[in-house]
């Protein structure tokens, strides 16, 4: 994962606009800018423990602590003096206190750099408060995709119009993460066409951009739901390779999952389809289902049996395959 210093500073910028909507005083935006040094912030218990890297200790702590260790979360992620590790591996403390203020931290924190905690924090309390935080984050000056912004403000409590309005204009975004967290928000969100879309980008001859459309799947537990599906089946007869995968993809408690191991350098798009439709409809099959194997014949022909059982409309076919919008 990669984060630099200047990006940190950026996110602490974020912080003092939200906790002045809290009625928290902050620093001034120039002292954010100017690295300073804060000698009390690094003494405290929770930053001198993550400085050390001495994880169990720092759980145990803020276990003890409960939501009394905000403001000490606080003080870490506002502070430029402390290591971009320590101030990102803090944010993720904040997940289990579902107050306004953490999640106000939270909207303002690292949502891009894949931080399951984040996320997941975001997605358990959704709050209509931080709605226009992500709204603006879209136009911070930063290049970087904005998938993640895009897939949590779907989920945010605020009129559906609303945020049709705020993501539609993303389809045509020329980073094909945003353009990807625009299609599936839209489509949680009923929009006209999503099916379409869906299968236009499921059926895509270009392998990265196929990878890349699946592996939102994995990435957000919040999609993998029953009313997609039948989007997906047709991929089960899809034996495109997915080469050189690497999906970090979030589970409900929040641990991280990693998808290519060293001896493993491509899957197929079956495989992925299969992986998604077992673990999202709980179909229950007599071989084990993994993110880093290739599913023969017989198993696939299997799994679309049960689908048939189930309901689901399933052929032999795949999605046409179609260029890359």
């Amino acid at each position: 994962m990669k984060c630099n210093r200047a990006r940190i500073q950026s996110w602490c910028i974020f912080l003092s606009g939200a906790l002045s909507f809290l009625g928290i005083p902050m620093p001034s935006s120039h002292a954010l800018s100017v690295p300073v040094r804060l000698v009390s912030t690094a003494k405290q218990p929770l930053a001198r423990m993550l400085q050390e890297q001495d994880w169990g200790a720092a759980q145990a702590y803020v276990d003890q602590q409960g939501i009394k260790i905000i403001p000490e979360i606080r003080s870490i992620i506002s502070d430029p003096e402390l290591d971009p590790s320590t101030q990102l591996t803090a944010y993720g403390y904040l997940r289990p206190f579902h107050t306004l203020e953490s999640t106000v931290l939270l909207a303002y924190g690292p949502i891009m750099e894949g931080r399951s905690n984040t996320v997941l924090g975001l997605l358990e309390d959704p709050r209509p408060e931080v709605y226009p935080i992500l709204k603006a984050r879209l136009d911070f000056p930063l290049s970087y995709p904005k998938n993640d912004l895009l897939l949590i403000m779907a989920q945010m409590p605020v009129p559906v119009g609303q945020r049709i309005a705020d993501i539609r204009p993303y389809l045509g975004t020329k980073y094909i993460d945003t353009r990807y967290g625009a299609v599936f928000g839209l489509a949680l969100l009923d929009f006209p066409g999503s099916n379409e879309r869906f299968a236009y980008e499921l059926g895509t001859k270009l392998p990265a951009a196929k990878a890349k459309f699946l592996s939102t799947f994995h990435q957000y537990s919040a999609w993998c739901i029953p009313k997609f599906m039948s989007v997906l089946i047709p991929v089960l007869n899809d034996s495109m390779p997915l080469k050189d995968i690497v999906v970090s993809h979030y589970r409900e408690e929040g641990r991280n999952s990693y998808l290519v191991s060293q001896e493993l350098h491509h899957v197929r798009a079956w495989d992925y389809a299969l992986n998604i439709l077992v673990n999202t409809l709980k179909i229950d099959v007599p071989f084990k289902v993994e993110d880093d194997v290739t599913y023969s014949k017989a198993q696939r022909d299997l799994v679309k049996q049960k689908l048939r059982d189930l309901g689901y409309t399933v052929t032999d076919e795949p999605y046409p395959v179609t260029d890359a919008q």
